[in-house]
């Protein structure tokens, strides 16, 4: 019995790890181009000083730093307002120097996990922690990455491999996504569910 409660926690470490990860990846700081400003209000930064991202939400900000603690990494969220005239809140995430390591680890496992190839069948528990990972991918995804535009269709992700992950993702929880190629990014778009004739 403590050997299956031990198991299930390392997963739902390792989910949230990985959720913490696309989070990170859609800010742009690694894996996403290098960009000075990621979409949906999110800030790319280096993570020199222990930063590992800035928001301009503090939802998205207090989920990063939840999901880090959750798996095993000291994360805490600073706020400051900033500007002159126009005055504006701005959430830093701030963890532990090793922190950016351990999300690229996160990163490479959910990526194989879930666009990888099985070399021989997979378990039931198996296909329910990729399913759980697909989950976290879209929550990470919905938090901070959004339309360039208001009223604009679909999502914006900075590089292909997270669009690859998404799509993957979007195949396992039954959602038809498609993606083109856009200045600035990949466009994923969540097409309506074919009705029955």
């Amino acid at each position: 019995m403590d050997i299956v409660s031990s198991g299930e926690r390392y997963r739902a470490s390792t989910v949230a790890a990985f959720e913490a990860a696309v989070l990170v990846r859609c800010t742009g700081v690694c894996g996403g181009g290098g960009r000075a400003r990621a979409l949906g209000g999110t800030r790319a930064r280096s993570s020199r000083d222990g930063l590992v991202a800035e928001f301009n939400r503090g939802a998205a900000a207090e989920r990063l730093a939840e999901l880090l603690n959750a798996a095993g990494c000291t994360a805490s969220v600073h706020r400051f307002t900033a500007g002159n005239r126009h005055r504006y809140e701005i959430f830093r995430v701030f963890a532990e120097p090793e922190t950016p390591a351990f999300l690229d680890r996160a990163w490479a496992q959910g990526y194989a996990d879930l666009c990888g190839v099985p070399t021989e069948p997979r378990s039931t528990r198996q296909v329910r922690h990729s399913r759980q990972l697909a989950e976290a991918a879209w929550r990470g995804v919905l938090m901070v990455s959004g339309p360039a535009r208001s009223g604009s269709p679909g999502l914006r992700v900075a590089d292909l491999d997270t669009a690859a992950v998404l799509i993957r993702a979007g195949r396992m929880m039954a959602l038809p996504v498609r993606m083109s190629t856009r200045p600035g990014g990949q466009l994923l778009l969540v097409m309506p569910a074919t009705t029955a004739a």
